[in-house]
């Protein structure tokens, strides 16, 4: 979706305090796997054919049924195109049996007070919630300034149109479409669209309590 389509009024996404446990990573991975072994098992596809079909690896789908690797937001989102389904449905294995399905008119959108960002919420809200999962569209010469989360909150943005830097602690880090970046988002950063197109990119913040 274009950001000159979408209306609404930025609010920075609110932050909650530290990083997931290793036990908690190990049980997103087992439910993304389930979930993935499940649709590949009702559409009758081999992983050959699923990697054909989605684009991602046989060695990489392999692993992700058998929760020994938690993917990225691309991959993820690869994969549920292939499926037909909302990429939410590998985030929520508790309700996979039951999709549930969000218009982009319905979901949560704020855009900045210049007009130039708009960040649109991938995953509904409740009170078990840990993560944060954001389609972030930034125009050309846009520039974001995020203000740090809580100590140990880490972010994972996925660039899949465009090219974008991310300024963080004094540097600049700059992703062309296909990369993924990790940082520590405890610290001040920014979001910068040097080129001359829309950046779409996909951001996931993952907290250690629950958010409010």
């Amino acid at each position: 979706m274009s950001l000159h389509a979408l209306e609404s009024t930025y609010q920075p996404p609110v932050a909650a305090a530290e990083d997931m446990s290793g036990r908690e990573e190990d049980s997103i991975a087992q439910g993304i796997g389930k979930v993935l072994r499940e649709l590949r098992k009702q559409k009758d596809l081999s992983l050959n054919d699923l990697a054909h079909r989605s684009g991602v690896s046989r060695s990489m789908l392999s692993q992700m049924e058998t929760g020994r690797s938690i993917p990225s937001v691309l991959v993820l989102c690869k994969i549920a195109r292939s499926f037909d389904v909302p990429v939410t449905v590998f985030l929520k294995p508790d309700n996979a049996e039951n999709p549930s399905f969000v218009s982009a008119e319905e979901t949560p959108l704020r855009i900045s007070a210049d007009g130039k960002c708009a960040w649109r919420t991938l995953m509904p809200e409740g009170p078990e919630r840990k993560t944060e999962f954001y389609e972030l569209t930034l125009r050309a010469g846009g520039i974001e300034q995020v203000q740090p989360y809580a100590q140990g909150v880490k972010a994972n943005l996925a660039l899949s149109e465009g090219s974008l830097f991310v300024a963080l602690a004094g540097q600049r880090h700059r992703l062309t479409a296909g990369d993924v970046f990790e940082f520590a988002a405890s610290v001040p950063h920014s979001y910068i669209n040097p080129g001359n197109e829309e950046a779409l990119a996909y951001l996931v913040l993952r907290h250690q309590q629950r958010l409010v």
